[in-house]
């Protein structure tokens, strides 16, 4: 298990309790999956240098885990327009056995620590979703990750805001009036 923490632009961060994605459980497969888990934080965390990646698949990161892609062509717009998914699930309680036979249980859920760097480390705080809001697409963060299962998990862990992109909502498209 190793730690990382880079700097990283963001796209679709639910990594809010307020914004987690909880699934639809008559959705797709994926949908449904994310539903019978209990939901998942989950972000586009976009590289910002080519190195990055590098460093990463050099200390074991795997890059087709369960023969997928791990780092994803996404859009241009952010960093070099390459990211990885980062996910946490709402809840995620493992029970292990220690080397005394002992059971034991460790929570790798919940929601990830969001700070606000706009300031300074010196002057850090907690990120609050009702009165900082959400966190739009293009936001620039340092973003903390750990990679486990011999490279081929990722685990989003904490988030420090350095720029905030202004979220946005897509306006409704009326089709009664347009006629699509």
């Amino acid at each position: 298990m190793a730690v990382y923490d880079m700097e990283m632009v963001l796209e679709w961060a639910k990594v809010f309790p307020e914004n987690a994605d909880m699934g639809d459980p008559k959705g797709n497969r994926v949908a449904k999956a994310v539903a019978d888990k209990g939901g998942q934080f989950i972000v586009n965390a976009y590289f910002t240098d080519e190195s990055q990646i590098d460093k990463l698949i050099e200390e074991g990161l795997n890059p087709k885990p369960m023969n997928s892609d791990r780092i994803i062509e996404g859009n241009e717009v952010f960093g070099i327009g390459k990211y990885m998914k980062m996910k946490r699930m709402v809840q995620d309680v493992k029970t292990f056995t220690d080397r005394f036979g002992k059971e034991f249980t460790k929570d790798y859920g919940g929601a990830p620590n969001i700070v606000d760097l706009r300031d300074g480390l010196e002057n850090k705080r907690r990120w609050s979703f009702e009165e900082d809001g959400p966190l739009g697409n293009g936001t620039k963060a340092r973003v903390q990750f750990e990679t486990y299962a011999n490279g081929s998990g990722v685990r989003l862990l904490n988030v420090g805001v350095l720029e905030l992109a202004e979220y946005a909502t897509a306006e409704p498209v009326d089709t009664w009036a347009t006629g699509v």
